[in-house]
């Protein structure tokens, strides 16, 4: 697999001691060691995600066997209940044995408990549990942090992430990076999990002899995103997007039981790749729902998870209607306070082609989005860029769009597959600015698209929010200005590497 070695210059290198608490950390979590209250039945971790109708759910996974944990909220009891329970290989349950993501192994519970709106201090044990903040005024946004490992027992493959490397496969020095900007609030765009599979023998005795965690049940969910993420899970509330890999036929399991922000519902049986895989009709598409941060701004999360963004509508006729179902929240919120849009595959991004003929959502967004939709926030393109529109005479203005995927997974820049691919000339598909390609017909007018692993960290100051995109050490890149007016996003461009 090509890398890059020379790391990113950053404009303005953090404290030295930060940096090596950080790596500290980082390297505690990549060895599989994590804080928790003491006491044989103590949660294995916990966190607070916020959820549809103004909810705040407390999320606790707990050992095969040990009984969910209990709240202490402003003094009181507060018992979580199981929200899924374990499943083992013991159980006859499986009909198609060639079908790992169906039904995988969770030799855990996950449990949950809903926090009154007035919760003012939580703690289950000893530690102290993060609460929402009503006008949070620094938040983390992160996207596709899992380790790539998707190997068929033949034909080609991916190439394999070095998941036990902390170069390689940065996601854990992010997150304790992005922990120590002390957030009042973490946005995940999605893909959590991407130790999927490994077939063949050949390519993949060797990870297993350096250990390396590989499958859809719980050793690889915690490996992949709850051990390295503990720092961040216990630093602020999360909002949590679904990504393509937690489509029911992938991690969808994981996903449920974990994640969603609806009670627990079990994937069904699909086969990736197949005629039966997710789609938006059957892979537990949630409605996109609100979520207000006091009263200067409104977040809409949206699941498209399983959305073919790479066919045009006449190919995918059905998902037009189902997202004028699913997010119909847009047309029903106030018209006077500030949008943002997270979602996980973004409206208009380089990995389409430019001549592409406009899919089901891009359609969905021709009929009109609302004015006061400032930003809409995503994933799944394994890079940090930013896309700005200008309004064409007769033409419907469009929010800016930023691209948050570089915090864990392989780049594009290591795909050989991608029109990112660099092919060992770091930088060199980089863009301070726009090329000449359409976005379903129209012209960014400007943007930029960075091929390095970050995350960013956004701040409040009165009524605007500015934005510092750090790398996995909390070093900064790029200073960026966000204009939800004007539906712009500006973001520096750091030095060549």
């Amino acid at each position: 697999m090509p890398r890059f070695h020379n790391l990113p210059r950053p404009l303005a290198p953090g404290p030295a001691g930060c940096r090596s608490a950080t790596l500290l950390a980082a390297l505690c979590l990549i060895a599989g060691c994590a804080t928790r209250p003491a006491g044989e039945d103590a949660p294995l971790h916990h966190w607070t995600q916020l959820g549809p109708g103004g909810s705040s759910s407390l999320r606790s996974i707990v050992a095969e066997g040990s009984d969910c944990p209990s709240a202490t909220v402003d003094g009181a009891h507060l018992p979580l209940q199981p929200r899924a329970s374990a499943t083992t290989a013991s159980e006859t349950r499986r009909p198609t044995p060639d079908n790992p993501a169906f039904r995988p192994d969770f030799a855990v519970t996950a449990c949950e408990a809903t926090l009154p709106a007035t919760a003012r201090e939580v703690r289950i044990g000893n530690e102290v549990v993060p609460i929402p903040v009503s006008n949070p005024r620094r938040i983390v946004v992160v996207g596709d942090t899992g380790c790539r490992v998707k190997v068929p027992a033949s034909g080609p493959a991916d190439p394999i992430q070095d998941c036990a490397n902390a170069s390689d496969w940065p996601w854990p020095r992010i997150a304790a990076a992005a922990a120590a900007t002390q957030p009042d609030l973490v946005i995940h765009v999605g893909d959590y999990h991407y130790r999927e599979y490994c077939d063949d023998p050949a390519k993949c005795q060797p990870l297993r002899e350096r250990g390396v965690v590989i499958g859809y049940g719980w050793p690889g969910w915690r490996t992949d995103f709850f051990a390295p993420a503990t720092p961040l899970l216990t630093a602020a509330p999360w909002i949590f997007v679904r990504g393509n890999h937690e489509n029911c036929d992938r991690g969808g399991e994981g996903w449920m039981r974990f994640l969603s922000p609806l009670p627990y519902q079990q994937c069904g049986n699909q086969a990736y790749r197949t005629g039966g895989q997710s789609t938006l009709g059957n892979n537990l598409t949630a409605d996109a729902y609100r979520v207000d941060l006091g009263d200067l701004l409104t977040l809409v999360v949206a699941d498209n998870a399983a959305f073919a963004d790479y066919l045009p509508l006449a190919q995918t006729a059905d998902d037009l209607a189902i997202f004028r179902r699913s997010l119909r929240t847009l047309a029903t919120l106030p018209a006077d306070r500030p949008l943002w849009l997270l979602i996980h595959k973004p409206l208009w991004y380089g990995l389409l082609p430019a001549d592409a003929q406009p899919n089901a959502l891009q359609t969905f967004v021709r009929d009109g989005l609302p004015a006061n939709l400032q930003f809409v926030f995503a994933g799944h393109e394994h890079a940090f860029a930013t896309i700005n529109f200008t309004a064409a005479a007769g033409a419907t203005w469009r929010p800016a769009q930023v691209i948050v995927g570089g915090s864990g997974t392989q780049l594009e820049a290591f795909d050989p597959q991608s029109p990112l691919y660099e092919a060992g000339v770091p930088g060199s598909k980089e863009r301070a600015q726009p090329d000449a390609r359409l976005y379903d017909g129209v012209a960014a007018s400007s943007g930029i698209v960075l091929n390095r692993y970050s995350f960013l960290l956004l701040e409040r100051e009165d009524q605007a929010w500015r934005g510092t995109l750090l790398d996995a050490d909390g070093r900064t890149l790029s200073r960026c200005r966000l204009d939800g007016a004007e539906r712009r996003i500006d973001c520096g461009f750091p030095a060549r590497r």
